[in-house]
């Protein structure tokens, strides 16, 4: 009767409870919204990635998704923000020159990559008296700062050309300042990782007494070093007019990548890549058609739902409705809904189990009376002292029925308990009598 008269605190409290932690777990662990948010790391202002994160970011507020730019003085710095957990920097772009090295352990903060969205070119400017990479022995070459993909790229161009570091004089100089150092004659050559529509390529291309140097045993390059790959610039590839470069050069290229963190939402990373499709299906500078972007001969490890996202599979919910609104949906019809109607169910049976217990309540009487009742039935006659247990028996009966205090809608089964009880002392007492 404790049960009945404490069903909300017992029963339909708990319940109630129960369905709301399961909620909030699966909402959390197993079908979790994805953020509204998402956090670009780019290079400094004015650089090609910045320019292309807004790109990024005016595609991705389409979908619901506010997008937070964060600068930094490097491109590779937002690589050391991307670790799981960590939660600073969400998506970066970043070359292949950034992957470790074969058997090599360069950090990159377990950035996953979701495509393949480009490549950016080696470009090698040199003063007109070199006219081959193989007399860069004892130059002075301009590529920028320790750990940056230009000094990157010359450690691996000097080392497949046999030259040591300290066979050449390497000058921090970048950008417009390296441009002017070259045209002051300060530093001979610049080895420069950029677009084909890099401005500063563009303007060193058309520089006076400059020219690009190709490649030597290019193939031979990319064979051994995976993170460089092969293209041929045609003659008048940069401009017809000016025949730029005047001849074919074999170019190396590093491929570019569209970076994420390992933990980064699922829906969030499909969302991405449906903005990679938008913006890279056309083929820029040396790229070919329909090349990018793509999961194939990527140098990072690639995401596995960039995976799930070539082969076609994605959930079903996200081909019929717009982002946000298919998460929702997916959320109610998997999670939401079948955890209602297992609440609803559990309410709806609660009361059964109470008229189980009181059933049981009320048979355990029935049974000690009836109990009584064979006792009563082996009472030898004339001997009315052995029916006094029976009657005290009976009395702690009777008080327990009164103690229960069965509601009105057990009322008619408990008067015909009582009247069954009743019947019974009216016979121990007929049997006293005699």
């Amino acid at each position: 009767m404790l049960l009945y008269r404490r069903r909300w605190l017992l029963i339909y409290l708990p319940i109630l409870l129960a369905l709301a932690g399961a909620l909030a777990m699966v909402t959390r662990l197993w079908q979790p919204l994805p953020p509204q948010r998402v956090v670009i790391g780019t290079g400094p202002a004015q650089s090609s990635y910045l320019r292309l994160a807004q790109f990024y970011a005016n595609r991705l507020e389409h979908h619901g998704i506010a997008v937070e730019l964060v600068t930094h003085p490097r491109p590779q710095d937002a690589l050391q923000h991307m670790k799981p957990g960590d939660g600073a920097i969400d998506v970066t772009f970043a070359q292949g020159l950034y992957a470790p090295a074969s058997g090599a352990s360069t950090p990159t903060g377990g950035a996953q990559a979701l495509a393949v969205i480009g490549h950016e070119i080696v470009w090698v400017f040199a003063r007109e008296d070199i006219t081959d990479m193989g007399q860069l022995r004892g130059r002075r070459i301009a590529t920028s700062v320790e750990g940056s993909s230009n000094q990157i790229a010359a450690d691996l161009l000097l080392a497949h050309l046999r030259i040591r570091p300290d066979e050449v004089e390497f000058v921090s100089e970048v950008g417009d300042s390296a441009l002017a150092a070259l045209a002051e004659g300060r530093v001979d050559v610049i080895i420069h990782v950029a677009t084909g529509d890099s401005q500063t390529a563009n303007t060193l291309a058309r520089l006076d007494g400059v020219h690009i140097l190709g490649m030597e045993r290019a193939g031979a390059l990319a064979a051994r070093e995976r993170r460089l790959r092969t293209v041929v610039m045609p003659q008048g590839a940069i401009e017809l007019r000016s025949q730029l470069p005047a001849r074919d050069l074999p170019t190396m290229v590093t491929q570019m990548h569209l970076l994420a963190r390992p933990d980064l939402h699922p829906a969030l990373q499909r969302a991405l890549l449906d903005v990679a499709g938008e913006l890279h299906v056309m083929s820029g500078f040396l790229e070919s058609p329909g090349r990018y972007p793509t999961t194939v001969g990527s140098d990072f490890p690639v995401s596995p739902v960039a995976l799930e996202h070539a082969r076609g599979e994605r959930p079903w919910m996200e081909t019929l409705l717009p982002f946000g609104t298919a998460q929702r949906t997916e959320l109610f019809l998997y999670a939401v809904l079948p955890l209602s109607l297992l609440g609803v169910a559990l309410l709806l049976r609660a009361p059964r189990y109470i008229d189980w217990q009181v059933d049981a309540a009320l048979q355990r009487i029935y049974g000690e009376v009836h109990f009584m009742e064979e006792d009563l039935a082996r009472q030898p006659a004339g001997e009315p002292v052995s029916l006094q247990p029976l009657l005290e028996r009976l009395d702690i009966l009777e008080r327990r029925v009164e103690q229960m205090q069965l509601p009105n809608r057990y009322a008619g089964r408990g008067y015909t308990l009582r009247q069954h009880l009743y019947q019974t002392r009216q016979r121990l007492i007929a049997m006293h009598a005699i």
